[in-house]
């Protein structure tokens, strides 16, 4: 307690060191604190299911990538060879299109499961019941359960909502229960309204490549997830000699809940944000130990008074220590405070699933990391100065009367060694925002090979109940296009199973004449796009040879493709693709068309990783129409069609309302939201490093000038002009900063390579950029160098002789 109160005393005696201090210590410690919530909420907290340490989630890895969802023959065949879980449940996000009276017909997310799901999760519904496995039959799913909000945002909450009717995609649905708001779980379900019973329709059961379908276990106690996918390697094998274009290189995985529903991408950048914030505290670090240096160089008098009075080492290191761990202990609560603050404005700004819905908080653990951090940013800033400081020799320090002594040369080279240090973290710092921010830039203004300034587009999911042949769907596409294309402003529309914003999708293996099915590794896989005729003329794509589909392409026309170039150079390197035929594999079954045109390739514009596959393959979709699609529309103005186009839509047909209808710039935008605030925030870092790395130069430099006035009073005395005093301090923190500097490229660089290496459609390098940001810093070095310079060129040599 006594050393306590004496750590206290010094700290009020000294106001402007303890408020820089305790100023710096909080920026700091709020910015890892933050981020250690951030990271926390994304990648380690459990998910509020019992014992959610044993629900797994089910993948598959084949050469051509990995495979998130399964068809329904995949799923059962899983079930039949699994031993390891106590329950395993199939689910599939979707779409409903949701009438009731009172209220206007909406498009709303849903979840399709089977009867698992509540012994899967552990979870049974708060009010009412769940479904069971007899209403995943066929025809039987006419029951829905609701989520908790939107029980509570439709219905406010009234118990009296069971045994309503609602309409659900043109089917009435009776509402049997409600789920606790803890199963209202964003990372996993997204925007969901309600859950229904899985109904498998006949196309998935007929088709073994239709995967959609998501699979969750429940481990069965004292089963491993190493043991789960280890049972699995059976399943995988019989599915290889079965059906070997399918399933070469398979094997499956049992991946913990946390790791499944975080992306690569979103780990990798959330590590590199906590490490870089982490580049942040030891900055901080740096400046305080300088200032404590700069505390026990101008009390080494003291120190050898308390000395030769017969305190011991061990007592001043002690006293020291105290007072650098009060100060870090306030720091770090000072720290939560901005963490919080900090944490709010994330939660605010990070979407799931396009919404905000991350609770990022301050949970123990946080805590506890955080005061553990505080207390040993103290350690690490005090340790070494108090150490430094306590090896005075008294008898040399007493002799001393001038203000203040020159530093030894271990302090010097210590003070140095930070300044260096702070340099070369700060320049990482700008060098990552500054790579995030170029890579972006570039990104966004690139050539994709189409022009997606002017296009509009929408999600529309067809419901297998309303449309549930391919005849109704041809009937519903064709008058579609007649409709919308009597919307004044639309130039050209176009209906697609997938369109180059978010990336195409649907590869499957293609063979050329003189080949046979094989091993999946062999063939090569192109992306397969079913499109309207007008596709190529609404997103803008030329023809580069033949021709294009017939405006009036009908069911019963011979089946026809156009692939993209590179496909046409890889299949048919010396001749022209036009007139051959071509192959696609689908569920082991070849089915041939003849190849009409060639087009340019195309990139997405809205998806920074790349494509599994550069090969594409356009089908006309009258030959195969899918039950969900994308409208693509293309006008001079196509915001303003965003509200005629719904009005449109739901005027031919009021169950099916447009999903997503937003301009290709606002569906960029949205995709990449949560990347420009990652980008931001690490701007924000930067900013930060480079200011406290300024402050700390500055108080270096200042430091050495007050230590040194009598010397620069001497020289001018001698006939020193101002100009050679301002060029000796220049040079001695100039030196400093480029060799921090030197060694900042480097570490710049191999940023630069774990950029590229987690978004590698961003800049390879980019040297100019991290060059241009070395010469910002240096520039901020010299002013922060020259200020302090400037005063050593003002000293009076009468004052400083006189003091002498």
């Amino acid at each position: 307690m006594q050393t306590l109160r004496f750590a206290l005393r010094r700290l009020a005696a000294s106001p402007g060191y303890t408020l820089t201090a305790l100023l710096t210590l909080a920026l700091g410690i709020g910015v890892n604190t933050a981020m250690f919530s951030v990271v926390d909420a994304l990648l380690f907290r459990s998910a509020p299911f019992p014992e959610a340490d044993r629900i797994v989630q089910l993948t598959g890895a084949v050469p051509q990538g990995p495979r998130q969802v399964f068809s329904f023959e995949e799923v059962q065949e899983i079930r039949a060879g699994s031993t390891a879980f106590a329950a395993l449940t199939t689910f599939n996000r979707t779409q409903f299109v949701v009438a009731e009276s009172n209220h206007a017909t909406e498009r709303l997310g849903g979840v399709l499961a089977s009867a698992e799901m509540f012994e899967t999760f552990g979870v049974q519904p708060m009010l009412g019941r769940a479904f069971t496995a007899a209403e995943t039959e066929p025809g039987r799913n006419d029951v829905v359960l609701l989520s908790h909000a939107f029980w509570q945002q439709r219905y406010g909450g009234d118990a009296a909502v069971l045994g309503r009717t609602l309409r659900l995609d043109g089917r009435n649905v009776t509402i049997i229960g409600v789920m606790p708001a803890h199963f209202d779980f964003n990372k996993l379900w997204g925007r969901t309204a309600m859950w229904q019973p899985i109904n498998f329709t006949a196309e998935q059961q007929q088709w073994r490549d239709y995967r959609t379908f998501t699979l969750m276990g429940r481990l069965h106690d004292g089963a491993t997830a190493h043991a789960a996918a280890h049972e699995l390697a059976a399943v995988a094998n019989t599915q290889q000699s079965a059906h070997p274009d399918l399933y070469s290189g398979l094997r499956y995985q049992a991946l913990a809940l946390p790791e499944a529903l975080s992306d690569s991408l979103g780990r990798q950048i959330s590590w590199m944000l906590l490490s870089l914030a982490g580049f942040v505290l030891l900055i901080a670090c740096a400046n305080l130990a300088n200032l404590q240096l700069a505390r026990a160089t101008s009390g080494l008098r003291d120190l050898a008074i308390r000395t030769a009075l017969g305190a011991s080492r061990a007592r001043l290191i002690t006293q020291q220590l105290a007072e650098s761990i009060v100060l870090a202990l306030a720091g770090g609560l000072l720290g939560i405070v901005i963490a919080q603050g900090i944490n709010r404005v994330v939660e605010s700004q990070l979407l799931i699933d396009g919404a905000p819905g991350l609770d990022i908080r301050l949970n123990g653990a946080v805590l506890a990391l955080t005061l553990a951090v505080a207390a040993l940013t103290g350690v690490a800033f005090g340790i070494v100065p108090a150490l430094i400081a306590t090896r005075v020799d008294p008898n040399a320090a007493l002799k001393n009367q001038s203000r203040g002594s020159t530093a030894s040369r271990g302090t010097r080279q210590l003070r140095h060694a930070l300044i260096v240090g702070e340099v070369a973290l700060a320049l990482v710092l700008l060098a990552g925002a500054g790579l995030m921010q170029r890579g972006f830039a570039q990104f966004l203004h690139r050539d994709v090979g189409w022009d997606f300034n002017r296009v509009l587009t929408a999600t529309l999911p067809l419901s297998g109940t309303l449309y549930p042949t391919d005849a109704s769907r041809r009937e519903l596409f064709e008058r579609l296009e007649i409709n919308l294309r009597t919307l004044p402003g639309v130039d050209n529309i176009a209906i697609a199973t997938s369109l180059p914003v978010e990336g195409y999708s649907a590869d499957r293996q293609v063979l050329i004449e003189g080949q046979t099915p094989g091993d999946s590794a062999v063939l090569p896989s192109a992306f397969h796009a079913m499109v309207t005729p007008d596709f190529f003329a609404t997103i803008g794509l030329p023809l580069v040879e033949g021709r294009l589909f017939a405006p009036d392409i009908k069911r019963t026309d011979p089946h026809v493709v156009v692939i993209n170039q590179s496909l046409a150079n890889q299949l048919f390197p010396h001749q022209s693709a036009v007139g051959q035929r071509l192959g696609s594999m689908d569920s082991g079954i070849a089915y041939w068309s003849e190849i009409i045109g060639v087009v340019p390739d195309v990139e997405a514009a809205a998806n920074l990783s790349n494509p599994s596959t550069r090969f594409v393959v356009y089908k006309a979709l009258v030959h195969e129409p899918w039950g969900f699609v994308y409208l693509a529309v293309r006008s001079q103005a196509p915001a303003s069609l965003i509200e005629p186009l719904r009005r449109a839509i739901l005027a031919l047909e009021p169950d099916l309302p447009p999903a997503a209808v937003a301009t290709v710039p606002q569906t960029v935008d949205a995709n990449h939201h949560n990347l420009v605030l990652a980008a931001r925030t690490l701007t924000a870092f930067a900013l930060l490093g480079l200011a406290l790395a300024a402050v700390g130069i500055y108080g270096v430099i200042a430091h050495l000038v007050t230590l040194r006035t009598a010397e620069f009073g001497v020289r001018l005395a001698l006939g020193a002009s101002p100009r050679n005093v301002l060029r000796l301090v220049l040079r001695q923190g100039l030196t400093l900063t480029v060799i921090g500097l030197m060694l900042g490229l480097v570490g710049a660089w191999t940023l630069g390579r774990f950029l590229h290496g987690i978004m590698p459609r961003l800049s390879t390098a980019a040297p100019g950029t991290i060059l241009a940001l070395a010469g910002l810093l240096l520039i901020v070095a010299g002013v922060a160098c020259y200020l302090p310079a400037r005063r050593a060129t003002r000293v009076d040599p009468l004052d400083a002789l006189r003091s002498e």
